[in-house]
């Protein structure tokens, strides 16, 4: 009896070993799978994305039924970044995330100016010429200064119920993210 047991405890140190060993060697291939890595796969920078409810589970986290999204990925060591939007009556917010998925800023349509979408993404230099410049976007558009190089926004445009789907899809296809340099 004594040996059965001392067996039994055996092999089951042996299979959670096995079990550990095996979990470890599929961290790498499972453990880069973030949103920035679903992202660069399935959209291109500078180019807004709307995306179907049915992928936006493995793209985003806690995906509220009740919203639309779409997403434009930027890198700004090529150019910043312009993000904007038609007039809509619905309510939207957009995040700014760097490329780990953190927030970097975030804003809605009763925080942003006259209740439209008009970003601009730059880093602090490129902030740095615009203001020499007197670029007059700064009347009109929410200028965020970011320290980072790539990222991406999520826009999410509330959606009460299907009859505001086709407005949501319009609004969405309808917003423009570009890149932004002081000449453009």
């Amino acid at each position: 009896m004594k040996w059965r047991i001392l067996y039994l405890l055996a092999m089951g140190l042996v299979l959670a070993g096995i079990v550990h060993i095996a979990v470890v060697l599929m961290i790498p291939k499972y453990g880069t799978r973030g949103a920035w890595a679903f992202l660069s796969g399935r959209t291109e920078p500078y180019r807004f994305t709307p995306l179907k409810p049915e992928e936006t589970g493995s793209a985003i986290s806690e995906v509220d039924p009740f919203f639309s999204y779409g997403i434009c990925r930027f890198d700004l060591e090529e150019a910043g970044l312009r993000l904007r939007g038609p007039e809509t009556t619905s309510f939207w917010s957009a995040s700014v995330f760097d490329e780990d998925g953190a927030v970097v800023y975030s804003l809605n349509n009763r925080t942003a100016i006259d209740n439209n979408l008009d970003l601009l993404i730059l880093t602090p230099l490129q902030g740095l010429e615009m203001r020499g410049a007197q670029v007059e976007l700064f009347e009109t558009s929410v200028v965020v200064e970011a320290d980072i190089e790539n990222g991406f926004v999520i826009v999410r445009v509330f959606q009460p119920d299907d009859s505001w789907s086709a407005a949501n899809r319009n609004f969405l296809s309808e917003t423009n993210c570009e890149k932004f340099t002081i000449d453009s």
